[in-house]
């Protein structure tokens, strides 16, 4: 059996941390695999000490969960991670990553946390750029201020400035770029600008919207926070048994 969970945000005040701890409280099934896929910390809106310090029980009983392995997959708000895994190597409590292959039942699967596909719409700023951004937001409380002022002189055009300046999470709910994302992940598309084999099935996160295709080959773990309009959409994850995926919500 796999989790997948995303998008947490502890540090963030929309965080539903409260509902988080209760489903690990009471989630008493025997995993193979624990995937954490990005932005489990939101190091872009506060200090990162504090969140670790303020959430200690939360990273207490997740690391409580009867899990074989623990895979750690990097977002954009928690990019700084790699760094602490190059840092400190085996004396870290579990591998971190970009993006994770893994295979169960005969069925291979590909997990990223999905920020490459808002990146590549974002040209010519490219996912190096990107990635170069995000490592830097992990260290400004504020999102147009702090080291972010570095590296505006790499971003070409005002409309790449503005696009980048709006609140991700606001901006997915509603907006083109998500339909592009889901149009994206859905096609064979990904194949050719992102490395994923054309028989993989995909799991990510990062728009905070989500959604599991007919055919249960591509699905989006969503979010634990408290902005989508509809409420029955939050506090989402992902089950792999079998070779199947199946997208759930926890309901307290």
């Amino acid at each position: 059996m796999m989790l997948v969970i995303s998008d947490l945000h502890l540090g963030y005040e929309k965080s539903n941390k409260d509902a988080f701890y209760n489903f690990l409280d009471d989630y008493n099934t025997k995993l193979d695999h624990l995937i954490i896929l990005g932005d489990f910390f939101d190091f872009w809106r506060k200090n990162n000490s504090e969140i670790v310090l303020e959430n200690e029980k939360i990273l207490e009983k997740l690391l409580d969960l009867e899990a074989k392995k623990i895979h750690y997959i990097i977002g954009n708000h928690d990019y700084y991670m790699l760094k602490l895994k190059e840092r400190y190597g085996d004396n870290f409590p579990f591998e971190v990553k970009r993006n994770l292959r893994l295979e169960d039942s005969g069925k291979k699967f590909y997990f990223t946390h999905g920020y490459e596909f808002e990146a590549i719409q974002l040209e010519p700023f490219t996912i190096d750029m990107y990635e170069d951004f995000s490592e830097k937001m992990c260290f400004s409380e504020d999102f147009i201020g702090g080291v972010a002022g570095q590296i505006w002189d790499i971003i070409q055009g005002s409309d790449i400035k503005e696009r980048l300046e709006k609140d991700p999470r606001k901006r997915f709910e509603t907006s083109e770029e998500s339909l592009q994302i889901y149009k994206m992940a859905i096609s064979t598309g990904k194949c050719y600008v992102f490395g994923i084999e054309p028989h993989e099935r995909l799991v990510f996160g990062h728009t905070h919207g989500p959604f599991i295709n007919q055919s249960k080959t591509v699905v989006n773990s969503g979010s634990w926070t408290d902005e989508l309009k509809n409420k029955d959409y939050q506090n989402s994850y992902v089950e792999i048994d079998d070779g199947n995926m199946d997208l759930k919500f926890y309901r307290e």
